[in-house]
């Protein structure tokens, strides 16, 4: 089986399982024309320096409209270099108001900061009895139960941080903008779809694509990295899971929570979307049709190789 195409579809679109107009300062580059950095198209970016050393870069691609409103649309994968997240980390405390994805996951931020009370001795029992519900309602879940373990053995089998364990959740400003699971359950039985379709329908779509039959022996972190970074770049060119509910009923979802935001908190002038990279096509196009123009584009440096 070519494991590498699940990964692939994973850490591009598929949800983190517990996840200031200022981009990151650390990891970027300066700030391109869509022209120049070739986004939307291109929404992973594989970069090699000049002296022959490649990494993963994904986008913050900022937007304005005509009120002087902006949205930053930040791709991420959940899979990177430790860095990559508290580089996020630090931007996203600028924003008025952000947006994230996680199946299941309006009760994270609340949850984080009663984990933090805990381990300052001053939560309640109460508390302490919504964060053991909400630990136990999650890990057995079917996105948990399904991506938590490949998360964690990815993640140690690279050498690389996961997503939900190093991005700041706590923060005030948090909005959930995703669905529960029996919403996008919901959702792909609408489109014929289920969870298994979406993964063996995913490796099928790549079955042409060269064997990956090496990337569970030998356990070379530098070389797997290399594997996952060079075919993530080719992949998100374009992909049918775009045309699926994991990607277009969730920005659906995403998109009305924004309007709301928009519309409900005037004050908010500064806003993000952190969502999988995969998603940014189609959310680019969502922000064009209300009336938003893309100013520029930044690329992150997710993951080095070397």
């Amino acid at each position: 089986m070519k494991y590498t195409h699940y990964l692939l579809l994973a850490l591009c679109s598929l949800l983190p399982v517990a996840a200031g107009a200022d981009a990151p300062a650390a990891s970027t580059r300066s700030v391109l024309s869509p022209q120049e950095s070739g986004y939307p198209e291109k929404v992973v970016q594989l970069h090699v320096s000049p002296e022959g050393k490649e990494s993963l870069r994904t986008p913050v691609a900022r937007y304005k409209n005509a009120e002087g409103r902006t949205v930053d649309l930040v791709g991420a994968i959940h899979l990177a270099d430790a860095r990559y997240y508290k580089a996020l980390n630090r931007s996203f405390a600028k924003y008025d108001k952000m947006l994230y994805e996680m199946l299941d996951g309006e009760d994270m931020p609340e949850m984080i900061r009663i984990s933090r009370k805990m381990e300052k001795g001053t939560a309640t029992p109460e508390e302490i009895q919504r964060f053991n519900n909400y630990q136990n309602s999650r890990t057995s879940s079917t996105p948990g139960k399904m991506l938590g373990g490949y998360y964690a053995y990815m993640a140690k089998v690279m050498h690389l941080s996961l997503q939900s364990e190093v991005v700041d959740y706590g923060l005030e400003n948090w909005v959930h903008a995703d669905m529960t699971s029996d919403e996008f359950a919901a959702a792909m039985a609408e489109r014929g779809e289920s969870w298994y379709t979406l993964v063996f329908d995913t490796l099928k779509e790549n079955g042409s694509s060269h064997s990956n039959s090496s990337i569970l022996s030998g356990f070379d972190a530098k070389e797997m990295r290399r594997m996952v970074c060079r075919q993530l770049a080719d992949s998100a060119e374009g992909s049918r899971s775009e045309s699926r509910a994991i990607i277009i009923s969730r920005n659906e979802k995403c998109f009305q929570v924004l309007d709301r935001v928009l519309a409900e908190h005037p004050e908010a002038r500064r806003l993000c979307i952190f969502y999988g990279a995969m998603h940014l096509r189609d959310m680019h196009r969502r922000l064009l049709d209300r009336g938003f123009e893309l100013q520029g584009v930044q690329w992150i440096t997710a993951v080095r190789v070397d």
